[in-house]
């Protein structure tokens, strides 16, 4: 698809719903009933941000497929190819800083049906579980998509919002590297986990030589299972809290920074919103730091009363020789009627400042 790199990286951050996922597209208009829905039923979560209904149409394309039956040839063609192959989770992450010491490394390779997996790594903060793979098939597909779940100490995670990003290593389309982000409400951090992970139900898509319309598509219904023990106590060891008390208000609602939790991996704002508002916002904190570089975070969970903003390191990462963030919200309205966000963000508070040292 044309601009899938640009895509496929603003979806690396990007959280949604993946319970009773249809493969529809969002408009504004339906991800702002969904957004009014999770606020009268606590039991379900909705996350939105401004890439809007393309990254909901792809963010759960995550996986590989062949158009053509799987046979022994094929099996073993990728078998001697994948369990040599390597990718650095740092890099399929669009991180330039140095993140190996925090991962646990798997590299176990499961395959069936003709189609190979390696789960690389693993990296645990905090209510964060990320995993990366390298997958591979014998003929071209455009997107695809799986299904997982994950079990910690034998119990199933029953998480309500994931992300991914998928990206053709050297281009190819048949040979990807995948990297999932899901929700781990209260992970152990420090003890050592067992952990299964359960891959499934694989959908693959082929586009018409437009690339703007489905040509084939199929589905293979097979378990791909990894078992493995983890912790994120290297991690710990390197995140670090600041305490925030700042405020500004939308509408009836008010917004509270509580805390900035930074490490090597994640650099989060996390806030409370209190009171009822009949619009629905996006929200975003746009600054700069002390040496003047852009800073942005933007929100990419909400349940009931908690958002988390995060920095999205789609250019640099945050430099280790910054003091300071400073910080302005801004706001946009989703629309009532039309199907488009407008993009009119507009300035919700005052500027303010985070002190790192």
């Amino acid at each position: 698809m044309k601009d899938s790199k640009a895509i496929y990286e603003l979806l690396n951050e990007v959280d949604f719903n993946i319970e009773n996922y249809e493969k529809e597209d969002l408009s504004d208009i339906e991800k702002q009933k969904l957004k009014k829905s999770f606020r009268k039923n606590t039991k379900k979560k909705f996350n939105v941000k401004r890439f809007g209904a393309i990254a909901a149409a792809i963010v759960l394309s995550v996986g590989v497929l062949s158009r053509t039956n799987f046979g022994k040839k094929a099996f073993a063609a990728t078998q001697s190819k994948i369990s040599e192959i390597s990718y650095s989770i740092g890099k399929a992450l669009n991180i330039e800083k140095n993140i190996e010491p925090y991962a646990n490394v798997v590299n176990q390779v499961v395959e069936n049906n003709g189609i190979g997996v390696k789960l690389s790594d693993v990296i645990i903060d905090k209510d964060e579980l990320i995993f990366s793979t390298i997958l591979e098939t014998n003929e071209p597909v455009d997107e695809f998509r799986f299904n997982y779940d994950i079990f910690i100490n034998g119990k199933r995670l029953n998480f309500y919002s994931a992300s991914g990003s998928s990206q053709g290593i050297n281009n190819s389309k048949t040979l990807f590297v995948n990297t999932y982000s899901t929700e781990a409400k209260d992970i152990e951090l420090t003890k050592n986990m067992d952990i299964k992970i359960v891959l499934s139900n694989f959908n693959y898509y082929i586009w018409n030589s437009q690339g703007n319309a489905i040509e084939e598509e199929g589905n293979v219904q097979e378990n791909w299972e990894f078992e493995f023990t983890a912790n994120g106590k290297e991690l710990m060891a390197n995140t670090y809290q600041v305490p925030l008390d700042y405020s500004f208000k939308i509408d009836n609602q008010q917004c509270t920074l509580e805390e900035f939790r930074y490490n090597p991996v994640n650099q989060k704002i996390y806030a409370k919103i209190k009171g009822e508002s009949e619009d629905v916002y996006d929200i975003k904190l746009m600054g700069h730091d002390n040496l003047e570089n852009k800073v942005n975070f933007y929100l990419i969970r909400q349940s009931e009363e908690n958002l988390v903003f995060k920095y999205l390191s789609l250019n640099n990462d945050l430099s280790d020789k910054i003091t300071s963030i400073t910080l302005t919200p801004y706001a946009a309205k989703f629309p009532r009627e039309s199907g488009r966000m407008s993009n009119d963000y507009k300035q919700i508070g005052e500027e303010f400042t985070i002190y790192l040292k």
